[in-house]
């Protein structure tokens, strides 16, 4: 019987690639353009909603940052090619001066 390797913690928080990787950040994708798009359209529509709106997209960022927040709690120490730790403890292709 093969035995398993054993996964040190710092490999442990070492990003890899997934084969899944293209589909899953295609589907981000197409629900960051789907706000716009209906974000535009409602807006178009009746100028007069936007104050619920920017209600609804505030609170959708927060939510966001909360799971980014997430990410820095688990200790993920490396970034794909690319990117960089910022302060916040998330990969981005530049850190925001405000929070880097």
């Amino acid at each position: 019987m093969a035995k398993r390797k054993k996964t040190s913690a710092s490999s442990a928080n070492k990003w890899q690639p997934r084969a899944d990787d293209a589909i899953r950040l295609a589907a981000l994708r197409w629900f960051a353009l789907e706000l716009e798009r209906l974000s535009i359209e409602i807006y178009a529509s009746n100028q007069a909603l936007y104050p619920n709106m920017e209600d609804v997209l505030r609170k959708a960022v927060k939510s966001m940052s909360e799971v980014g927040r997430r990410v820095s709690l688990a200790g993920n120490d490396e970034c794909p090619g690319g990117f960089f730790l910022c302060k916040d403890g998330i990969c981005a292709p530049m850190c925001d001066s405000a929070g880097d």
